[in-house]
């Protein structure tokens, strides 16, 4: 006996996925899904056209190259130590920024920080920061910066510009850091009233050095006790009544005064100690 199918038993799976595939809210979600890609694939392309024509234009090149901050180190030398030309790859000059600095501040040793940045869309600027010239060594008819760090650059210069102290006859390279370190801990305005400073080098004091004040005066001072002599200058000059002479500041404080202003000998008869008449 045959067994009959019966077609009334309704698939009710089948009816749910009907029922919810014909469904406004299914309709809407599979537009949307659609919408996206769309969106997704005209987003990009048009990205990556961008992207293409802004290489193509003047706006992915280096355009003006601006150096700021500078006082004394030439703009020019911070162009050429950069490497950086117009029309370069902007984009790679910027990643290779740290870079840059790096070069600049090994070749260009006056300069204490720099900063590049971008502005005006392609423009590069530096932003500098440089170490200050404090005086000038002497040496082999040739003037060479010193700098607020205690460094001596090795560019030279024909004569001295402004009106900073010069270093002469200290052919000892660890004597000068240390008269070096003495002079930077002096006030900026001792600092100013000195003209030069010579190393006198003696038998009896190798660390003696003789300072010459821009007033005519001279003084006697060894290195060690240099900066801490020194500060009692103004005190000294009141108490000799701006009289002309040496102040030896070695061991003590003495005063002798010039004979003449013209032959600048001393008349040591003269001399006066002087730690009695000024106050500590």
């Amino acid at each position: 006996m045959s067994k009959k199918t019966d077609h009334s038993v309704t698939n009710i799976e089948d009816i749910y996925n009907k029922k919810y595939t014909d469904s406004p809210q299914t309709k809407k979600n599979k537009w949307n899904r659609l919408k996206a890609k769309w969106f997704g694939l005209v987003l990009f392309f048009s990205l990556t056209l961008f992207i293409g024509i802004y290489f193509l234009t003047p706006y992915s090149q280096v355009g003006a190259i601006v150096v700021e901050g500078t006082d004394e180190v030439l703009d020019q030398e911070i162009i050429n130590e950069s490497k950086i030309r117009s029309g370069d790859s902007l984009w790679q000059t910027y990643f290779n920024k740290s870079e840059i600095e790096k070069e600049i501040k090994a070749t260009l040793p006056q300069v204490r920080s720099m900063e590049l940045t971008i502005k005006d869309f392609h423009d590069v600027h530096f932003d500098i920061s440089e170490y200050e010239t404090v005086a000038y060594l002497y040496k082999e008819n040739t003037y060479f910066k010193i700098l607020d760090n205690e460094k001596v650059l090795r560019e030279p210069y024909p004569n001295n510009v402004g009106n900073l102290p010069t270093f002469f006859n200290f052919v000892d390279e660890n004597v000068l850091q240390q008269m070096l370190s003495e002079y930077n801990q002096l006030d900026q305005s001792i600092q100013s009233m000195i003209s030069e400073v010579e190393w006198i080098e003696s038998e009896r004091n190798p660390l003696l050095v003789k300072a010459y004040m821009n007033n005519g005066n001279e003084v006697l001072a060894s290195i060690p006790s240099f900066s801490e002599r020194l500060k009692r200058y103004p005190q000294l000059v009141r108490a000799v009544k701006g009289e002309n002479g040496l102040f030896d500041l070695e061991a003590g404080a003495y005063f002798l005064p010039f004979s003449s202003v013209e032959d600048q000998e001393y008349d040591e008869e003269n001399s006066v100690e002087l730690d009695n008449e000024i106050e500590e």
